[in-house]
C-alpha cells in the first residue's frame, strides 16, 4: 500500500509542476504539429491535482 501512496503523491506533484508532460503522455502523442495544451487545461490538472492531495491528506489522517 506505501507503494501506491508513493505513486499517487508522485504523479499528483508531478501534474502540479509540470503538467504539460501529462498532457503529452496522455494527448500530445497523438497529434502531429506543433500542439500546446490550453492554459486552462493546465489550470484545471493543477487544481484538481492539489484538491486530490487534500482530499488524501484527510483521508489518511482519518484512517491512522
Amino acid at each position: 500500500m506505501g507503494f501506491f501512496l508513493f505513486l499517487f503523491i508522485l504523479l499528483a506533484l508531478l501534474n502540479i509542476f509540470f503538467p504539460r508532460i501529462g498532457w503529452y503522455m496522455r494527448y500530445g502523442w497523438t497529434i502531429k504539429g506543433d500542439v500546446e495544451p490550453s492554459d486552462a487545461y493546465l489550470l484545471m490538472t493543477r487544481i484538481s491535482s492539489i484538491l486530490m492531495l487534500i482530499v488524501l491528506f484527510i483521508f489518511w489522517s482519518n484512517f491512522f
